[in-house]
């Protein structure tokens, strides 16, 4: 069974495939530290360290000596121009067009199954990012996000059609339709399928049948019928003598962290400290909630990142003032204890971080293994489907997720659980 991996990091989504029985036989990654970790960890797989830019399904095939379909192809292209965190630059990016040499490939190679998985964001980006200072009404916000024109008159010009958002993944969605698969995408968190952090994703996947792809169902939550959140004691409470390397903080910083309790933020500091504490960021918008953040042992963690001493988006242990250790970041992303990172501290740190949690994929691998089962062969015409199963629908319900995570609450589900355009 031939699987192709793209962006492929350090495996967190091919491992949690692996798991569900859909091992990646070809992974194709340009940091060379991850090509490094990927060999020392799979000294079976085919390891291509390329730019996705310059590979052709030609080239692809004489590699692997591959005539036949490829069941799978998997991938998450580079998602900074999307991230909450970046200059959110979009499709005008070329980080962001990494997803369009993606969409190639897959046009090429054809294969049975794909997955395209990306920054949650992504279904409130803008095709043109337009600064904020220079936007009608002065403000963006998730939680008020609706999609529509602010409704303000300050002598800003309107937002042009692609300076609204969503329209990245509009368009990104007009041109998977060219494809030819039948799709279903939303954003889904990792912890709602196992892992101990809340990470939220967004998950496209495409079959070459008629049958719609289901999206993996929870398995766990709080609901009666779910199995409990996994919690950060669940991950690494036995690591807490012996968590491995691990970075520091300044004494500066390692002052203010002291005074934040398990589950707290810069919000348990003294008034009198809050300023001095967070500078410049203080005055800003926002909550600022991934300043200053201890972890609570009884809790998923908060996503997982790249950085682990920066004030900003710190995740300190529960218990001492240190940053999380790169074994305790790896054992919350899912990877098992034997599994070897290459490179300096701060480059096996950012594999990790940019991993995407096992638990996820194994998740993502189940669903593709059911709708394999049911042979899509003579499944449903689009015109069977009702006007539910449409990409308004799929749209409304991932911002909706988004939304709710921006409030820390739950999102209800909407009526129809796929859907299909």
């Amino acid at each position: 069974m031939e699987i192709w991996s793209f962006f492929s990091g350090a495996m967190g989504l091919d491992l949690g495939l692996e798991q569900a029985g859909l091992a990646a036989s070809l992974t194709v990654e340009l940091d060379r530290w991850c090509c490094d970790t990927i060999r020392l960890n799979r000294s079976d797989v085919e390891v291509l360290q390329a730019d996705v830019s310059t590979l052709t399904d030609e080239k692809l095939r004489s590699i692997r000596k591959f005539d036949d379909q490829v069941f799978l192809m998997t991938g998450g292209p580079p998602c900074q121009s999307f991230s909450s965190g970046g200059k959110r630059a979009a499709l005008n990016d070329p980080r962001g067009n990494l997803i369009y040499e993606y969409l190639r490939l897959i046009s090429q190679v054809r294969p049975k199954y794909f997955v395209l998985e990306n920054v949650a964001n992504l279904v409130t980006a803008a095709l043109r990012h337009r600064p904020i200072k220079d936007r009608p009404g002065q403000h963006w916000s998730l939680k008020t996000y609706s999609g529509k024109q602010p409704n303000v008159n300050d002598g800003a010009l309107p937002l042009e059609p692609d300076e609204m958002s969503g329209s990245a993944i509009r368009q990104v969605l007009e041109d998977v339709k060219q494809l030819g698969y039948s799709v279903n995408f939303g954003v889904l968190d990792a912890a709602d399928f196992g892992a101990p952090q809340h990470r939220l994703r967004f998950v496209m996947i495409g079959s070459s049948g008629r049958e719609v792809p289901e999206l993996p169902r929870a398995t766990h939550g709080d609901a009666s019928h779910l199995t409990p959140f996994a919690t950060v004691r669940d991950a690494i409470y036995d690591l807490r003598y012996a968590p491995g390397e691990h970075s520091t903080y300044t004494p500066g910083m390692a002052r203010f962290f002291d005074l934040v309790p398990p589950g707290g933020n810069w919000r348990n500091l003294p008034k009198e400290l809050q300023s001095e504490a967070l500078g410049g960021a203080y005055a800003s918008g926002g909550g600022k909630t991934g300043f200053f953040r201890r972890l609570s042992w009884d809790e998923p963690a908060p996503t997982i990142i790249g950085r682990a001493n920066r004030k900003a988006s710190a995740l300190c242990h529960p218990e001492t003032t240190r940053p999380l250790s790169i074994k305790e970041c790896a054992r919350l992303q899912g990877f098992p204890d034997d599994w070897m990172f290459t490179g300096a501290a701060n480059q096996k740190y950012q594999q990790v971080g940019n991993a995407v949690p096992t638990h996820l994929g194994f998740a993502i691998g189940n669903a593709i293994q059911r709708i394999d089962a049911q042979n899509p062969t003579g499944k449903k015409l689009l015109s069977d489907y009702s006007n539910g199963y449409t990409f308004e629908f799929m749209l409304e319900n991932a911002v909706a997720r988004l939304r709710a995570s921006a409030r820390n609450k739950k999102s209800k589900p909407l009526e129809l659980q796929n859907s299909l355009f």
